[in-house]
């Protein structure tokens, strides 16, 4: 499987349900996954879901319960490379992605997730979501626009 193909298989409303916060993309609250991983990231906004809301005793400043935004810096960073670039660091998973050829949308952000929890020493649930954020951004604005965009030239 190779980026494009890769795109192609990913279904961008099971992305959404892996990541709750991009129904504000669906919507219309916002308009990019920059807007849609400060819903997931400590001390960004709540997202707009009713039942998304912090409940009554979480003060933002200290307990918010969200990961750090330097995780989806890690992911949006991590996987730029791997999409946008035909690195052999990322051989291994390709492999794994092109063992799912049949499998959905979630079996491959679980794997890319486990992958790059493996690289960062974090569980793969933490990084799930910032992985269909970033997947479903690039699969909206196109990947050959990402990258030219994401990448120096």
């Amino acid at each position: 499987m190779e980026q494009s193909e890769l795109l192609a298989h990913l279904n961008a409303s099971e992305l959404a349900v892996e990541a709750t916060a991009l129904m504000a993309w669906e919507i219309g609250a916002v308009d990019d996954m920059e807007s849609v991983a400060k819903f997931m990231y400590r001390g960004g906004p709540w997202p707009p879901q009713a039942s998304a809301r912090p409940p009554r005793h979480i003060k933002l400043s200290e307990d918010d319960p969200r990961p750090e935004k330097k995780y989806w810096l890690m992911v949006k960073e991590e996987l730029t490379s791997f999409l946008c670039t035909n690195d052999k660091k990322y051989k291994e998973l390709w492999s794994r992605i092109s063992a799912l050829e049949k499998n959905g949308t979630s079996a491959i952000v679980l794997v890319i997730s486990g992958y790059l929890g493996e690289r960062f020493g974090l569980h793969a649930s933490l990084l799930a979501g910032f992985v269909a954020v970033f997947f479903y951004g690039v699969i909206k604005v196109g990947k050959e626009a990402y990258c030219r965009m994401a990448l120096p030239q």
